[in-house]
C-alpha cells in the first residue's frame, strides 16, 4: 500500500511535467528579424564575450515587459512569456516582427539578425512598451 502513495503522486508529477511542454512554430514577417518560433524552454545563455547573450527571456507580468531594455548579441533569440492573466502581443513598431497573441504561460521567440534598438509594444495594450537592442558580437 505504502508503494502505491508513493507511486500515485510521482505519476502525476511527471504528467504536468510533460504537460507543460510543447512544440510548434509560427511564422511571421522579419524583414530585419529572424522568424517567430514556439519554443519549450528558455535560459539565458552568456556570450563568449560575457556582454551580451544569445538567448534572453521577457516576461510579460502585470502589464509589464521584464526585463526592459533585453539586450541580445546578433543571431540571438529573445522569448517571450506571458506570465499575466491577460492575453499579450510584443510587436515591433516597425513591423519586423510580431509574437501574435500570447495568452496566459504561452512562450514565442524572434531571432535577431542585424545590430539595432527595436522598440516593441503590445498590440492589445498599447501602454505596454519595450525595447530589444542587438549588438555585434565581439
Amino acid at each position: 500500500m505504502k508503494l502505491r502513495a508513493l507511486l500515485i503522486p510521482a505519476l502525476v508529477a511527471l504528467s504536468l511535467s510533460l504537460a507543460a511542454c510543447g512544440g510548434g512554430s509560427d511564422d511571421s514577417t522579419g524583414a530585419q528579424a529572424g522568424e517567430t518560433t514556439e519554443v519549450e524552454t528558455t535560459e539565458s545563455e552568456p556570450a563568449p564575450s560575457g556582454e551580451a547573450a544569445r538567448a534572453e527571456k521577457v516576461e510579460i507580468v502585470e502589464f509589464a515587459f521584464q526585463p526592459d531594455p533585453v539586450v541580445v548579441q546578433v543571431g540571438g533569440k529573445v522569448n517571450w512569456q506571458n506570465e499575466d492573466t491577460a492575453p499579450h502581443t510584443a510587436t515591433a513598431d516597425d513591423g519586423s516582427f510580431d509574437t501574435g497573441t500570447l495568452e496566459k504561460g504561452k512562450l514565442k521567440s524572434e531571432t535577431f539578425k542585424e545590430a539595432g534598438t527595436f522598440p516593441y509594444f503590445c498590440e492589445i495594450h498599447p501602454t505596454m512598451h519595450g525595447t530589444v537592442e542587438v549588438v555585434e558580437k565581439d
